[in-house]
């Protein structure tokens, strides 16, 4: 049996995640494996996407986990759970269908078994 399509973010779910982002402290980390500083430079980076790319984000497809995925328990400890946004603090500087990079990293979306997160700003703190 096949697994259902994602689900496909709206136009309006830009603000939602804009909102929530905005919502949470910049000091204060919303999951485990993360330091304050860490943080507020990957809430910045993270911002500074949604204003530069978020309605690419939304046109080609990327999902509120794609992009803001962590562990529920362990947060950013779990890797393989995060979303392109959550696995560092750098800057985005393009995207694509599958892709996002950021200097000389990629992360890609479309890995075969990647397990899926919860947004971070529904992770357990």
């Amino acid at each position: 049996m096949a697994s259902p399509a994602p689900i496909r973010p709206a136009p309006a779910d830009l603000q939602a995640w804009r909102d929530a982002l905005e919502a949470m402290k910049p000091t204060v980390p919303p999951c485990p494996g993360l330091s304050a500083q860490r943080w507020q430079e990957m809430r910045e980076a993270a911002i500074d996407f949604l204003d530069r790319f978020g309605e690419d984000a939304i046109a080609l497809g990327w999902t509120v986990t794609d992009l803001f995925g962590v562990h529920p328990t362990v947060g950013v400890v779990r890797v393989d759970y995060c979303g392109g946004l959550m696995i560092n603090a750098r800057r985005v500087e393009a995207i694509g269908d599958t892709w996002i990079r950021y200097g000389n990293q990629t992360f890609r979306r479309d890995r075969p078994g990647r397990p899926v997160g919860v947004p971070v700003w529904q992770a357990a703190r």
